[in-house]
């Protein structure tokens, strides 16, 4: 039977840190000739984890050049029909709808107001929310209107069936 403390031993010596390599000169052994004391990973963190060299899943994907950092005095021109329903949401004061356009910018429908990135209002555009039906519909200042469904497909970009003519 093995005693408490030898134990300990035991299983501290499984988490201690092997020890380092003796320098070797080059050996014309084969590899498999080597104690496996000598034959340590060469991997290092670097050849691990190439996560560095991933796209950021948060940031907008950008597609040539359209997602530039605009001028900050310069207004955001929006075509409310080529926004995309994201998402309703409602919080405890108010209802939100979220819109993205074509190069990965955010709007957001608050209290009937269209928002920028930079919580700065949309000029001339205002919106209104119906949370039970999942619709969000923008207005512009000449009156167009554009009604949005969550969950369905704008009609431009819709996939059209197989075989249908």
């Amino acid at each position: 039977m093995i005693s408490s403390l030898a134990a300990v031993l035991l299983c501290a010596g499984a988490f201690a840190a092997p020890a380092p390599a003796p320098a070797v000169a080059a050996s014309t052994a084969p590899a498999a000739a080597l104690s496996p004391a000598l034959a340590l990973s060469t991997y290092t963190v670097s050849t691990l984890y190439t996560g560095d060299k991933v796209r950021d899943p948060f940031m907008p994907a950008t597609v040539g050049g359209a997602g530039r950092a605009r001028d900050k005095n310069a207004p955001l021109v929006v075509d409310i029909h080529s926004l995309e329903l994201r998402g309703i949401m409602r919080d405890s004061q108010s209802a939100f709808a979220l819109f993205s356009m074509d190069n990965g910018t955010t709007l957001i429908l608050r209290g009937r107001r269209l928002y920028d990135e930079r919580n700065k209002p949309v000029p001339g555009i205002t919106g209104s929310i119906n949370m039970k039906q999942k619709r969000a519909e923008l207005i512009t200042a000449d009156k167009d209107r554009q009604p949005f469904q969550l969950g369905e497909l704008d009609a431009g970009r819709s996939k059209e069936k197989p075989g249908a003519e």
